[in-house]
């Protein structure tokens, strides 16, 4: 495991195009910090608070500083697993994670995001409300994505006090969690309105502007459409690789629709008893990565340690998806010689098959993720001994 990183760190994120993300990091954190005047120039992409993991590329040779934090991170997650769970769970934890964010674990800071995601996940299990919300909120200011996951959090604790939220109006202590999340968050966005009017939206503004990325599935969809017949083409922006053609548009609506009804059917499922809060959690996730039109290869380390601990055991298909995630980036982007500023004519038949087989996997495990979770009923989770329980 360790040796794994090491690898990463010393072969890939060191090599000519492995630190592009983190050099990036690095212009944010100068021109927040350093910019005249200071703290007025916001992460086109990210909220706030992401400043403070990008800070960590301030120090020198900030390359091998910042692998080796995520280091120190990744290690902490395998030990709170391996000591809350299981050492089994711990290990396929950390195996997905260094075959499946080889290129990206160390490189990238979406392993901030997914613990505070993962300890929040914990202290809603163990009745821990109030830091469930706080923590959800730092992880939806980190990188939006832990937003979806508030309505499972807040129908877990219905569950726990007894009421049926289609019955009974908010508890005081759902909606003071709720209130606390929103303030936290409204609040946060607010202090970035003030110091920067006009790049304070750009979270939500970027994502809304970017075409489908090549990896994602409705760009898969959009490269089945080629084969057909109907006119696609790759491009180049938004830092990534993306396709675009003549039914973008419309995927690009139905992803998103596809995330809101997934996501509102986990809810309703959970809500009407027939799904537990770990597993609501994760296919939660699930849905988000594979309908959202951005499906970035750092996207894999937001599910995976819940994947682990909800399987316990190594699964054939999550290896398989590990596997194809990191022979797509980086080596496939390598092979199809897709370094440069400028996109190809085109995309090498094999990448975008390659890429397509890897999204059909992804989309089969949550398919059969959700028939094994409703097979299981509302059966909660496991609480361990040396676990406490809070109102």
């Amino acid at each position: 495991m360790i040796t794994g990183l090491l690898v990463s760190l010393v072969f890939y994120v060191h090599g000519s195009s492995g630190h592009g993300d983190l050099s990036l990091y690095h212009r944010y954190a100068q021109a927040f910090w350093l910019d005249s005047p200071p703290f007025t120039s916001l992460p086109a992409e990210y909220p706030l608070l992401s400043i403070v993991p990008f800070t960590l590329t301030l120090l020198p040779d900030y390359v091998t500083g910042f692998g080796l934090w995520m280091i120190l991170l990744f290690l902490a997650i395998y030990e709170v697993i391996r000591r809350r769970e299981s050492a089994k769970a711990a290990e396929v934890c950390a195996v997905y994670l260094v075959v499946g964010c080889f290129a990206t674990v160390l490189g990238r800071f979406d392993l901030v995001p997914a613990a505070a995601t993962l300890v929040a996940y914990w202290a809603a299990r163990e009745r821990r409300f109030t830091l469930a919300y706080a923590l959800l909120a730092v992880g939806t200011l980190l990188k939006l994505y832990p937003l979806f996951l508030l309505p499972v959090v807040a129908l877990e604790q219905y569950r726990t006090l007894g009421r049926d939220p289609l019955r009974a109006a908010p508890p005081s202590p759902v909606v003071r969690g709720v209130a606390l999340f929103a303030g936290a968050v409204v609040g946060v966005f607010a202090l970035s309105a003030v110091l920067s009017p006009e790049g304070w939206l750009g979270p939500f503004l970027y994502n809304t502007h970017r075409p489908l990325q090549v990896e994602s599935v409705p760009a898969s969809v959009l490269w089945l459409s080629g084969l057909m017949g109907l006119p696609t083409a790759p491009d180049k922006s938004f830092h990534s690789w993306n396709l675009v053609g003549q039914i973008d548009g419309l995927l690009g609506v139905l992803s998103e629709l596809a995330l809101v009804g997934g996501c509102l059917w986990i809810y309703w499922r959970q809500m009407s008893g027939r799904l537990a809060f770990g597993r609501a959690i994760t296919l939660c996730l699930l849905v988000v990565i594979c309908t959202n039109k951005v499906f970035s290869p750092q996207y894999l380390m937001w599910v995976l340690p819940l994947v682990a601990i909800m399987d316990q055991e190594y699964d054939p298909v999550w290896l398989a998806i590990c596997a194809l995630t990191t022979l797509i980036f980086p080596y496939g982007y390598q092979w199809a010689h897709t370094p440069g500023p400028f996109a190809p004519p085109s995309y090498p038949l094999w990448f975008s098959a390659l890429i397509a087989v890897r999204n059909a996997l992804m989309t089969a495990a949550l398919v059969r993720f959700f028939r094994r979770s409703g097979a299981a009923g509302v059966e909660m989770d496991v609480l361990k001994p040396s676990q406490t329980s809070a109102a």
